[in-house]
């Protein structure tokens, strides 16, 4: 019963219901407490909503269940990201990498936390980020791809 409120939560998320979406999120969490996946969804509805440093505490509360969780780790590292903590969102990614080291997302969101500083070794997560099959990533990391080219000796 969680999955399907979980299921319909995120449905209701992306038709943009936000409030049907954090109440069966909600209901979904009181059914399974512990579940990553339906922290992370509540997550993304509180953000949608404009309630940011909620959605913050509910990513850090499902990578302390599971540091290897690629989608809260992503989205807690962009948060990072954007607040120029780059070593931050280093330390969230690696052991995500570790564990799934082909996830295009995780890929490109390290290649982006490391750009500043190591460009070559930016690179080669950009790499693996071009391996995937989505066109609007693939075109992320090819571009941030060609940027760091251009400060690679």
């Amino acid at each position: 019963m969680g999955s399907d409120l979980y299921r319909q939560g995120i449905d209701q998320l992306n038709a943009g219901n936000t409030a049907e979406a954090q109440r069966l999120l909600e209901e979904a969490r009181k059914q399974a407490p512990d579940s990553v996946e339906v922290l992370h969804g509540l997550a993304l509805v509180l953000d949608a909503k404009g309630e940011r440093a909620a959605s913050v505490a509910l990513l850090k509360e499902a990578l302390q269940r599971d540091p290897t969780a690629p989608g809260p780790a992503c989205d807690l590292a962009m948060f990072h990201l954007e607040h120029e903590e780059d070593e931050q969102a280093v330390r969230i990614l690696t052991p995500v990498l570790a564990a799934s080291p082909d996830h295009p997302q995780a890929n490109l969101a390290m290649a982006m936390a490391l750009a500043k500083t190591e460009a070559v070794r930016a690179r080669t997560f950009t790499a693996r980020a071009m391996k995937t099959a989505d066109e609007e990533a693939r075109a992320q990391a090819e571009e941030l791809d060609k940027v760091l080219a251009k400060h690679v000796a």
